[in-house]
């Protein structure tokens, strides 16, 4: 069984890739209290008690910080990570990532791994993952897989616009505002989480991999099915569709394709309703915290 370390277990994807694969692998995913990934002594410390075949990096901060600072924390993170990595002999390190490493500011329509480095974000975060990506392309065990949007169960309310378009099947809010309806690339969190296993489990080429469905979907294709969920639990949903131009942003995920080979995604109607059941039993999960 191999020993793998989960950086950011509490989070959306990390809690979820526990779940799933805590009895195919021996997983230590310490909290922040055991490990801040901050203090190097501490990182090393779980590194040299524990033999690790491969790391699965999921921390960093989003919120709450912004500009430098933002930057700064990140880059700390994932530096003292990534040397403890090749300090202690870890084999893989699979850094998850997502599509800020890119400028938003603009249309991000079939991108393709090549285009990383053509445009360069300007938000703290969005440069920091771009930084951070940058430098796990210079080591010789990192692998970055590039999320442009993940749904599913856990996921928070207040940061993922998918879920919180579903919210409204669930609560008491009758009207989804759309201010534009614009078409993206996602993927539903347990095919997130099997990804990422084929990628601890097999030998592919190291370097960064966008990682979607191949079928991307509209905001309100969201809507549709949130609407339609209330409707069959007796309640009523309105969704209105402005005209903003907001921008499309999908991803070519064709050497994604050609690595993994024959993989079954979920069609986004089934990831869709069983988020919506996963809320409907846990009601108080789409509460947004501070």
């Amino acid at each position: 069984m191999k020993n793998i370390l989960v950086t950011g277990g509490n989070g959306f994807i990390g809690a979820n890739f526990v779940s799933m694969y805590k009895n195919k692998y021996n997983i230590c995913a310490p909290s922040r209290d055991t490990m801040d990934l901050m203090r190097f002594e501490e990182v090393s410390k779980i590194f040299r008690e524990n033999k690790f075949d491969a790391v699965v990096h999921l921390a960093g901060k989003h919120d709450g910080l912004t500009g430098s600072v933002l930057e700064a924390d990140n880059l700390i993170m994932f530096k003292n990570v990534q040397y403890a990595s090749t300090l202690y002999g870890v084999k893989k390190l699979i850094v998850i990532g997502d599509a800020a490493d890119v400028d938003l500011k603009r249309p991000v329509e079939n991108f393709s791994e090549s285009d990383f480095g053509k445009t360069i974000p300007r938000s703290g975060y969005g440069l920091s993952r771009y930084m951070i990506h940058l430098l796990a392309s210079k080591d010789k065990i990192s692998t970055v897989l590039r999320f442009f949007g993940v749904y599913g169960a856990g996921a928070s309310v207040k940061y993922n616009r998918q879920v919180e378009i579903l919210s409204h099947a669930i609560t008491g809010k009758k009207q989804i505002e759309l201010s534009g309806d614009k078409t993206f690339s996602t993927i539903y969190v347990e095919d997130a989480c099997k990804i990422i296993s084929l990628f601890l489990d097999n030998d592919y080429e190291r370097g960064d991999y966008n990682v979607a469905s191949p079928v991307p979907v509209a905001l309100s294709d969201f809507a549709k099915k949130a609407k339609a969920y209330a409707k069959k639990n007796d309640r009523d949903v309105s969704v209105t569709v402005g005209k903003s131009d907001e921008y499309e942003m999908t991803a070519c995920v064709d050497k994604l394709m050609s690595a993994i080979g024959s993989f079954k995604f979920t069609a986004h109607s089934t990831g869709i309703n069983k988020t919506l059941d996963y809320y409907k039993a846990h009601k108080s999960k789409l509460k947004p915290k501070d």
